[in-house]
């Protein structure tokens, strides 16, 4: 049996319901000793990922990608400046644009 501790040291989220339970309500028993055959074991596996634990390692994938990614550039920090200085941020049309991009990041 394999089982997993976690993603990304994310411990694995409690199951909703018990793990030997099908949802025909039919318990998955291993085959008889015998050799005879076993009606309630199924010949196809299936594995679910909950939204939660989807979100934990994308949030993951992206925090290794943030720390991976220099934290600074000067050269935009620069460019920056210069724009405060001429006053590019008055302009109502740049103020939009400027919204618009920092709500996609908050949505």
């Amino acid at each position: 049996m394999v089982t997993f501790s976690g993603i990304g040291g994310i411990p694995e989220p409690k199951p909703e319901r018990p793990t030997r339970v099908r949802e025909s309500g039919q318990t998955n028993t291993p085959a008889p000793a015998d050799g005879g055959s076993n009606e309630t074991v199924s010949a196809e596996d299936v594995v679910r990922i909950s939204s939660e634990a989807q979100a934990a390692a994308q949030l993951t994938r992206l925090l290794q990608q943030a720390q991976t990614q220099e934290a600074v550039r000067p050269e935009r920090v620069e460019a920056a400046r210069q724009s405060i200085e001429r006053g590019d941020y008055r302009n109502p049309e740049i103020v939009t644009k400027i919204a618009e991009r920092i709500l996609r990041f908050l949505r």
